[in-house]
């Protein structure tokens, strides 16, 4: 197994150790031997994880293409768990469970499995947003406030509230500035885009 340094690495070596995983700590990826495939690459996360997949990642999947990857991470920002997963990294571990879950995460991507923490699981599929829910996200981003949105919708400022909740559910954000951070971070690989309206136009009046 693989260790990159950086993080909470020492934790992540002294939970190694105590679980009795056998490992090898390296500086940077190009310590990594092109020779035989760790059994996994943990790395450890310094900042945002969708900094680490974009700069740390490539130069590991570049030594070791085939390996398994787990991240340990501080936190998991709304929108980042579904690109990373798709850039190809295996298994994420919260640093605030890193004695519970490293080694059963471990054994997890060892298996061929993909293994994140639960709370986020739901982030892992695009979320699936009705028309109206684009649409009051889109007002939302703009600025406005509930009051604002129904008044400019033809609709109770409950069922905005009521779409909102949805909306926020489907994005795994607990807020209006967590939505708009979200949808306006290219980092995370929604951008705009998530609100672009298909289909038939929607009329005012209906919720």
């Amino acid at each position: 197994m693989a260790l990159i340094a950086g993080g909470a690495s020492e934790r992540v070596a002294t939970v190694l150790e105590e679980r009795g995983f056998e490992f090898e700590l390296s500086e940077t990826s190009d310590e990594l031997s092109r020779g035989e495939r760790p059994a996994v690459m943990v790395l450890c996360a310094e900042g945002k994880v969708a900094t680490a997949v974009a700069e740390e990642l490539p130069p590991l999947r570049a030594v070791q293409p085939e390996a398994p990857v787990v991240i340990v991470c501080a936190e998991v920002r709304p929108g980042e768990l579904r690109g990373t997963v798709a850039a190809g990294v295996n298994g994420i571990v919260l640093e605030e469970h890193l004695s519970a879950t490293l080694g059963v995460c471990i054994e997890a991507v060892r298996a061929g499995q993909v293994c994140v923490p639960r709370r986020h699981a739901p982030q892992v599929e695009p979320a699936t947003l009705s028309a109206r829910e684009k649409q009051i996200l889109g007002l939302v981003v703009m600025g406005y406030m509930n009051s604002e949105i129904a008044s400019q919708l033809f609709v109770a400022e409950s069922t905005v509230k009521s779409h909102l909740s949805s909306a926020f559910s489907k994005l795994g954000v607990r807020s209006r500035n967590e939505a708009v951070d979200l949808i306006v971070d290219p980092e995370r690989g929604l951008g705009m885009g998530i609100l672009a309206l298909g289909g038939e136009p929607i009329e005012a009046g209906k919720g």
